[in-house]
């Protein structure tokens, strides 16, 4: 008669070919980092303004070096949108920026250090997946161009005939029309950077989540969109247009902040 211990299989965590198996990332520490969600957090209205307030938190922890990132990627984008022939290359590559810029806020959030080379991190790692990413949303945008040319079109041809009280009105129309078409293809590409680079999801797949993303959250990004710009218009009156090289590098991580309330299992507001 066999013995028991003959009789059990060993468990082994071990995968088939022998390496490792895959656990969650941790820190230096052995802390958990963030994990991605299945499905997006519905978060609270309020968390709007937290976006904001978490993402000052992290630029101020890092003053200089933030204010360092937000200048030079300021350069890049006026040399880059000025300049013939870099001005067609540069939209093509602004999403790449955008995805090391949350690749710091994630380092920095999650313990690690930030560097100035983070705002050319994404070079090295996701370039492809974040031209792709444009890519998409350019076309995504060329084809909401469509109905709107053609609704424009005929609203002005019918407006010109018309009182100048009545083509404010229509102007006013047309501007909600805008933005009506305009705002699902943020939705869609709010998120996706993020998605990409911090969890290596494929460009049109992480399109569909961002846009989940949104739609369940719909009231704190109204809140987010009505808060920001007021704070932005206060900032720059009172500080004589200084103000932006401030709010440019908050601004994008934003990006990071509203990502880690929604899609992942530790969200910032919560803390």
């Amino acid at each position: 008669m066999s013995s028991l211990n003959d009789s059990l299989n060993p468990i082994s965590l071990q995968k088939p070919n022998g390496q490792p198996p895959n656990l969650p990332p941790m820190d230096e520490y052995g802390n958990l980092l963030p994990q991605l969600l299945a499905e997006p957090r519905v978060c609270q209205a309020g968390w709007g303004v937290n976006w904001i307030t978490k993402a000052f938190a992290i630029f101020k922890d890092q003053f200089l070096l933030w204010l360092a990132i937000g200048v030079a990627y300021l350069i890049i984008a006026v040399i880059g949108s000025s300049v013939p022939v870099i001005n067609f290359i540069f939209p093509f590559i602004s999403f790449v920026f955008v995805g090391g810029i949350i690749k710091g806020c994630a380092d920095q959030a999650t313990g690690r250090e930030l560097k100035f080379d983070h705002l050319f991190s994404a070079f090295n790692t996701h370039l492809m997946p974040l031209i792709v990413l444009f890519v998409l949303y350019l076309v995504a945008m060329i084809v909401m161009m469509i109905p709107m040319l053609i609704v424009f079109g005929s609203m002005f041809a019918s407006l010109a005939q018309e009182s100048s009280d009545v083509a404010i009105v229509g102007m006013a129309i047309g501007t909600l029309l805008v933005f009506l078409l305009l705002f699902p293809v943020l939705m869609a590409i709010w998120f996706a950077p993020a998605l990409i680079v911090l969890h290596d999801i494929e460009p049109v797949r992480a399109m569909k989540m961002s846009f989940k993303g949104c739609l369940k959250n719909i009231l704190p990004f109204l809140v987010f969109w009505i808060v920001a710009p007021i704070i932005m218009i206060l900032a720059v009156i009172f500080t004589l247009g200084l103000g932006i090289l401030i709010l440019l590098p908050i601004g994008m991580i934003t990006y990071y902040t509203s990502y880690r309330d929604v899609w992942t299992d530790q969200p910032l507001s919560a803390a």
